[in-house]
């Protein structure tokens, strides 16, 4: 299968490392993303990169607003020759790129997908939604918001790569307790902080290092808070890669958390205990009983991980809607 694959965040080596497995599996890739959106700067440079995996960035044109933004340059022409079979959008249903991929879809007469979550309002989307062939669900509310919007998968944006998350026998687990994101209140540092005065406050770390951070903690701590203007729509990446290190973990039951680690997805996760949100004193006896089984729970975190949310698993079952 030929899959063409349109949005920011595929400037992300995240993204390109799982379509990189995409390729491993037998098909051929081609990235569509910008060459600078945010903080983050488009790079050749990745773990691998397999023969069948191509890239394309070019300039963005309002970025960074991630509804007006459009791509500079011959991106419509570089999809028209190659021929996809299938058309992935992976960006905001409310975005002037979607509009204009879903119209190039439609001219070449391929398979539409587009990726959502539930930020995507029914005002805004009827018409659009109309046009897609597939939707790939990034949990169980964008499907509730939509359910007449036909064919539908429930799927992470991307997989986990299981080989790239793994504990590194060279880093000892010197920290009890490590923090690892933006340093922003809706990710419920304040609480920890408050719970936990020794954990460890790391801001930001590149993708690629990540697994050496999370394979020197125990426990890693993910108590996301919903707020009026902010939820976690998508599943809990710091979680579920700190898992595949070895991390035992405590998350909040905040926004889509409860739906990708409790149970809605796949059996529930046994390396996560899953706490209420603005509760300091239930924090803190989820973070001391976790610390003293977080062995066990880091080595059934990852199984679990490896089972249900790895790349290869994810994209063979993104392949297989696609066939649909």
């Amino acid at each position: 299968m030929r899959i063409a694959v349109v949005g920011h965040s595929l400037i992300h080596s995240r993204q390109r490392a799982f379509f990189s497995e995409v390729v491993r599996q037998g098909h051929q890739v081609l990235i569509i993303c910008p060459e600078k959106w945010g903080t983050l700067k488009y790079s050749y440079i990745q773990l691998s990169v397999p023969l069948g995996l191509w890239t394309r960035a070019y300039p963005a044109i309002g970025e960074p607003d991630m509804y007006n933004y459009s791509l500079a340059g011959q991106w419509e022409s570089h999809v028209e020759a190659f021929h996809p079979d299938v058309l992935y959008i992976q960006q905001e249903l409310a975005c002037r790129i979607t509009e204009e991929a879903i119209q190039l879809g439609k001219k070449l007469g391929r398979t539409v997908a587009l990726f959502v979550w539930e930020n995507m309002k029914k005002a805004d989307s009827d018409n659009l939604l109309a046009q897609v062939d597939l939707l790939v669900a990034g949990n169980d509310s964008a499907v509730k918001l939509h359910p007449g919007a036909g064919r539908y998968v429930m799927l992470p944006q991307v997989g986990v790569d299981t080989n790239h998350f793994q504990a590194r026998p060279d880093v000892d687990r010197t920290a009890s307790v490590t923090y690892v994101g933006r340093p922003v209140p809706e990710k419920g540092i304040d609480y920890l902080r408050q719970v936990w005065p020794l954990a460890k406050f790391t801001p930001w770390v590149p993708w690629r290092e990540l697994p050496w951070w999370y394979s020197a903690a125990k426990v890693i701590v993910c108590y996301s808070l919903d707020t009026e203007r902010w939820r976690e729509q998508a599943m809990p990446y710091t979680a579920v890669e700190a898992m595949s290190c070895g991390c035992a973990v405590v998350a909040s039951d905040a926004g889509a958390i409860p739906f990708w680690l409790g149970g809605g997805f796949a059996e529930p996760c046994p390396g996560v205990k899953i706490v209420p949100q603005h509760q300091p004193k239930a924090l803190a006896q989820a973070i001391g009983e976790v610390l003293e089984n977080w062995q066990e729970m880091g080595q059934k975190g990852r199984e679990w991980v490896v089972k249900h949310l790895s790349s290869p698993v994810i994209a063979k079952r993104l392949v297989e809607a696609f066939s649909w």
